[in-house]
């Protein structure tokens, strides 16, 4: 049966049989019926008018709200921090010390979850992974929470426990959220759609930001605590990917979730007999296997690409920057550094996380982060510059407020120009990148290992960002990212590949088709 001999009241009266089946089938356990109503289901190429989008936009929202909470999570440092150096009685040491260990225990715990996301992710299903995290998020909110009342010594392990459980949550729920993205999104819309997710992300960031310059640490945490209860709720009324329950078995509820998302006239048959088709080339491999497959040129390369994305990502100096954002401000005697850190951070970052969505796909993915990088990597080299006149003996004498009250302007043009150029380039072509990058048969490992690689990284720059600072003084922290991102613009330009406008495995045909380019130029 085709869509052109298939009338839109019939369509309705099958899937409507279809929805009532699947909902017995659930309570007796028999699939039979329902999989001989999903077999005479409609293939081939719908017209317009077959599918919806308001049900996919919905989902991939709430599931983007994961990241909304990840964004309140990482706000969290900056504002807070001077509240915390004044209950802890810093001296000059310690307040280096614990202000590196209080960015690294929250990005160690991202990290050390990273690993096992994907597994939790496939092993409970994406929606369930999604409500799964928020455990952890509650129980390092509260105990965050508890330190409003702890004194004497117990107060800053407490505080780093709990910093750390938060870490363990967020690196979780980006793994399973943005995976939720990726397989509840239309195809056409797939690129936008994952955009999205750093936007959530960015606009966290900035109310985190935001409220933590008016109201003390412990009603932060709480807010963000109420956040997490309200994320919840609405992820219990999401529906499963189809492409998960296919994974288990369920067609009948694949199948009613595909009439739910896009539509009573949408080509369920169609959509999943391609799901299926795609789960059947990817065999489960085994730990010696994947091994044999690392092997290959046309599976390590793309890994490889992936890895150094996300490394040229972190090396941006982003977290370094967000974390420490306020005392960067104060540092360059910006007036109102809590309140202009939150705007020249988040306001910007939401402008141009929103301007980043359209450009990947109008300018393409590798266009875009040569772009973007440039940006940044200009940027950073003024920054440099401007540290440089308020350190050395062009103040008289090095470091005058007055000095650098005159110039502080430039460093918020500075730090609010790489913001833009990190949130509506680099943050978004490189995540998508990283999805569409890495082949299917290995993408698990794979984007799992480039995450652990981001992790990682963030860890370490942001742990030891305040004693590389005293080390090298503020603009050679500023010039160190500099580099690395201009050498990430040669990077780009020389080895990534332009994935807009082909499909996950037109990508990956791409690194077979050069392995098999050079091994028949070999041979001639």
């Amino acid at each position: 049966m085709t869509w052109s001999g298939l009338k839109d009241i019939e369509l309705q009266k099958l899937t409507t049989e279809l929805e009532m089946s699947s909902a017995m089938s659930a309570t007796s356990g028999d699939e039979q019926e329902s999989t001989e109503l999903y077999e005479r289901l409609p293939s081939g190429k719908p017209t317009p008018h077959h599918t919806r989008i308001w049900p996919a936009t919905y989902v991939c929202i709430v599931a983007a709200c994961g990241f909304l909470l990840f964004g309140l999570s990482k706000g969290f440092n900056s504002p807070v921090l001077s509240e915390l150096k004044s209950r802890t009685g810093y001296t000059s040491l310690h307040r280096t010390l614990d202000q590196d260990l209080f960015n690294f225990v929250y990005l160690f715990g991202t990290t050390l979850i990273t690993p096992f996301s994907g597994y939790l992710s496939d092993r409970f299903g994406r929606k369930l992974s999604i409500i799964l995290c928020c455990i952890p998020y509650t129980f390092g909110w509260l105990i965050v929470v508890l330190t409003v009342s702890t004194d004497g010594p117990a107060f800053r392990p407490l505080l780093y426990i709990g910093r750390f459980v938060v870490g363990v949550a967020a690196g979780w729920t980006t793994v399973c959220c943005n995976a939720y993205v990726a397989e509840a999104s239309p195809s056409r819309y797939r690129g936008p759609f994952i955009a999205v997710n750093g936007l959530m992300l960015t606009v966290g960031l900035f109310l985190g930001q935001l409220i933590g310059v008016y109201v003390t640490y412990y009603w932060l945490a709480n807010i963000i605590l109420a956040h997490t209860v309200i994320f919840v709720v609405f992820a219990i009324t999401i529906k499963e990917t189809p492409r998960w329950l296919l994974t288990q078995g369920r067609k009948s509820e694949a199948a009613k979730t595909l009439v739910w998302l896009n539509g009573p006239n949408c080509n369920v048959g169609g959509e999943i007999q391609k799901i299926e088709d795609g789960i059947s080339s990817l065999t489960k491999l085994s730990v010696s296997e994947i091994f044999q497959e690392f092997k290959k040129k046309s599976v390590y390369h793309p890994v490889i690409l992936a890895c150094l994305i996300t490394f040229f990502l972190e090396f941006s100096g982003i977290n370094a920057i967000l974390f420490n954002i306020e005392d960067i401000f104060k540092e360059a005697q910006v007036k109102s550094p809590g309140l202009t850190s939150s705007f020249a951070v988040g306001g910007v970052q939401i402008i141009a996380a929103i301007f980043g969505i359209l450009t990947t796909s109008l300018l393409g993915r590798r266009k875009l982060l040569i772009i973007s990088y440039s940006v940044a990597s200009l940027s950073h080299a003024v920054m440099g510059v401007y540290e440089y006149l308020n350190n050395e003996p062009y103040c008289h004498p090095p470091g005058d407020p007055q000095c650098k009250s005159d110039l502080y302007p430039l460093a918020i043009v500075c730090v609010a120009l790489f913001i833009a150029s990190f949130a509506a380039g680099i943050s978004a072509a490189s995540f998508i990148l990283l999805v569409e990058l890495v082949p299917r048969r290995v993408r698990g490992v794979g984007i799992g290992l480039s995450f652990l690689v981001n992790g990682i990284l963030a860890a370490l720059i942001a742990g030891i960002y305040q004693s590389y600072e005293i080390l090298v003084k503020p603009y050679g922290v500023f010039w160190t990212f500099s580099l690395t991102c201009f050498i990430c613009v040669l990077f780009v330009a020389i080895f990534v590949p332009e994935t807009k406008g082909k499909t996950l495995e037109e990508i990956e045909h791409t690194f077979d088709n050069r392995r098999q380019q050079r091994h028949l130029v070999s041979i001639s």
